[in-house]
């Protein structure tokens, strides 16, 4: 952590950049570090090659996320939440964008792709942004302690995950100190929801299958109900957390149709290591929360995925 301190204390243009579809904890550390580092005088920009989706718009300064990349050359480019350099956006080099890439990350799969790593196991990148901000002398403020908390929030599922830890209630407490309203992040994250949020929800829950067992459970959302109903990608967040819920079942997935092939999300609830699963397909991940995008047919897909799945729960 120190090593990236020092190479972020000693640069003037900032870049910070995240994974594609990005989720809570994605636009919450970027905007907390955007936040921080404009307060320290530098000279900051953000991308993500996604939209930030609608319930995270309340956050301050994510309007000011831009989508493309110029020709600009940064002194560092700093990766949120990224487990690999390709989870930024199909064809983008890193160290062609600046002179030395950061890694700052919270995901045990991640490739250290960074001339600087700071990969820790904690709940969130918010949190270990929160730990860096306090070696750094950075002030939290009302709203750096708003987005590192909505990050804290949602990447521990609203504190229920297993990696919620004594510490990460500790920090979540301080930022409320310091004027995250939390209620106020609560209500606009889960309690926001569209209407083709709403219905795609329904719509998924319609199509769902399970094993014999009732240990695995699955839907499929192909893309022409996905249109059908207007809803986007980020309207799909929760539901695989959705069928976790459900009594027995040990392992959920989502299978949705996307142009750059079928993405696939897994979540666990006690005992399988859905990271092992996704890296065998390509992707990564957590423990009890993992992803991977095939590129085939959503039937092959389905086919393959599950295979690898029901040779973990026999």
């Amino acid at each position: 952590m120190l090593e990236a301190i020092a190479a972020i204390k000693k640069a003037k243009n900032i870049l910070i950049v995240t994974h594609t579809d990005p989720d809570g904890d994605a636009v919450g550390s970027m905007l907390s570090m955007y936040l921080a580092l404009k307060s320290s005088g530098k000279k900051v920009s953000m991308y993500s090659r996604d939209q930030v989706p609608e319930i995270y718009r309340f956050l301050p300064q994510s309007d000011k996320v831009k989508h493309s990349l110029g020709k600009v050359k940064y002194d560092i480019v700093i990766a949120v939440d990224c487990g690999g350099e390709n989870r930024v956006g199909k064809g983008i080099k890193l160290k062609t964008l600046a002179n030395k890439v950061v890694n700052i990350d919270h995901h045990p799969d991640n490739t250290n792709f960074g001339d600087i790593n700071v990969i820790e196991n904690l709940s969130s990148v918010s949190e270990i942004l929160f730990r860096l901000f306090g070696r750094m002398d950075i002030y939290i403020t009302k709203d750096i302690a708003a987005c590192l908390y909505a990050g804290i929030m949602t990447d521990t599922g609203n504190f229920r995950y297993d990696y919620t830890t004594a510490q990460t209630l500790d920090t979540a407490a301080f930022l409320a100190r310091a004027g995250a309203d939390i209620s106020g992040i609560a209500m606009a994250v889960y309690e926001s929801k569209t209407q083709s949020a709403v219905k795609v929800l329904g719509a998924a829950m319609y199509r769902l299958e399970t094993s014999k067992t009732g240990k695995v459970a699955w839907t499929v959302l192909p893309q022409k109900l996905m249109d059908s109903i207007g809803a986007k990608s980020e309207d799909l967040t929760g539901i695989v957390d959705q069928i976790r819920s459900i009594k027995g079942v040990e392992v959920a997935v989502l299978f949705r149709e996307e142009d750059d092939g079928i993405k696939v999300n897994f979540r666990s609830k006690f005992k399988v290591n859905v990271s092992d699963i996704a890296k065998k397909l390509g992707g990564g991940g957590h423990i009890r929360a993992s992803g991977a995008i095939l590129n085939c047919g959503l039937d092959e897909a389905k086919d393959r995925v599950l295979a690898e799945v029901f040779k973990v729960i026999k």
